[in-house]
């Protein structure tokens, strides 16, 4: 999976986080256009099998793959739409058996949420989000990937603002593939 993809997917799947707790986090529900600045370091934790499997000219073009998005901060655009479902179960579909979600606090308007993989793709990281107004957020994402000498760090900034009450195509997209979104990169 390209690190830029990957990071893309935790942050979606981290973006709802309106805790199961008596607190939840103020937001409104609807279409949200989040964009997040990363900078990607290392390389990314690939199973010893597919390693083993890949020839030297494959690693080679791993290796500058991954050294291209070492090199600078990296911007994505997403636009993701947040249900009253995803508010009230905020991982429900999201989290699967290597991976656990621990919400630390939450308040009205700020939250913390630890993840921690321990199957195949080991890590660890905390992503932390501030919700200024029901119209806004604002987040860290830190992130550390793998055991080894494959290791990859991934640091992220976001910020977020709602667009609308109609998530549009958005939905549709979401319920017919899992994950449809919108990318801009500056490079």
């Amino acid at each position: 999976m390209k690190a830029s993809r990957l990071l893309a997917t935790v942050a979606i799947a981290l973006t709802p986080l309106i805790a199961g707790s008596a607190e939840k986090l103020n937001v409104k529900t609807g279409l949200w256009e989040i964009t997040s600045v990363s900078q990607i370091s290392g390389m990314p934790p690939l199973p010893k099998d597919m390693l083993d499997k890949m020839t030297p000219e494959q690693r080679a073009q791993m290796e500058k793959a991954m050294q291209q998005e070492s090199k600078g901060p990296r911007t994505d655009t997403e636009r993701e739409c947040i249900t009253q479902k995803e508010v009230d179960h905020p991982f429900e579909g999201k989290e699967d058996d290597d991976c656990q979600h621990t919400i630390v606090q939450t308040t009205r308007t700020s939250q913390e949420v630890r993840l921690t993989c321990t199957g195949e793709h080991k890590g660890s990281g905390t992503f932390r989000i501030s919700t200024p107004t029901p119209e806004s957020m604002s987040g860290t994402l830190d992130l550390r990937m793998g055991e080894g000498d494959h290791i990859m760090t991934v640091k992220s900034q976001l910020k977020g603002r709602w667009l609308g009450p109609d998530c549009g195509d958005e939905d549709e997209e979401e319920e017919d593939s899992g994950s449809q979104d919108e990318h801009e990169e500056d490079e």
